[in-house]
């Protein structure tokens, strides 16, 4: 057995600290009264995967899923969290996630899988990461709508169209893309987004 060093466990935890430092843009924490970070987002990624998983996915790994989930997020440690909406901070996001996957691959070389798995759910090479992919980008529409609504679609200007044309990313899972209509369906029926 290699045991690593309570230094490196301790390094560890302070990267778990930074990682809860990257506050999700315009995204609350439902009814907290404050934004998620990506820790709180990240572990109710993986605990709704979980949940789903059995019921709408047997087929695919819950272990690869899990991992997906939590290491999904990871790079937002150098490149911060890119709010969708904001086309400034999207026309450098591509770059921006490449230099941190090398770098947290870099400072994480003896969890190589932690940067692995950051990698291949970027890429989307399977339908695990495929399906955690989909499940992330309906996540934070209903901690917005939720609770904190009317602090983020119409001051950001955010529509019931715009929304449909984002959340396309949803169909890169044949399993998930049901959640697509039903989402926006949910979003319709509430009435707390203006239509366009």
């Amino acid at each position: 057995m290699d045991y690593p060093s309570i230094d490196r466990l301790a390094e560890l935890q302070q990267m778990i600290a930074d990682f809860a430092k990257v506050t999700r843009d315009n995204i609350p924490l439902a009814d907290n009264k404050r934004p998620e970070n990506d820790v709180e987002h990240s572990f109710g990624l993986a605990l709704t995967c979980w949940y789903l998983q059995p019921k709408i996915a047997p087929e695919l790994d819950l272990s690869k899923i899990l991992r997906y989930a939590l290491a999904h997020d990871i790079i937002e440690i150098h490149s911060g969290d890119t709010y969708i909406f904001d086309k400034e901070l999207v026309s450098t996001k591509a770059q921006r996630e490449q230099d941190a996957l090398a770098k947290i691959g870099e400072e994480w070389s003896d969890f190589h899988e932690l940067a692995g798995f950051a990698k291949s759910y970027m890429e989307k090479t399977d339908e695990e990461a495929k399906f955690v992919k989909a499940i992330d980008k309906i996540l934070p529409v209903i901690m917005i709508d939720l609770h904190e609504k009317e602090k983020v679609w119409v001051p950001l200007k955010v529509t019931l169209e715009m929304q449909k044309e984002h959340k396309k990313t949803i169909l890169v899972s044949d399993i998930a893309a049901p959640y697509y209509e039903k989402l926006i369906t949910w979003l319709d029926e509430r009435g707390n987004i203006p239509r366009s």
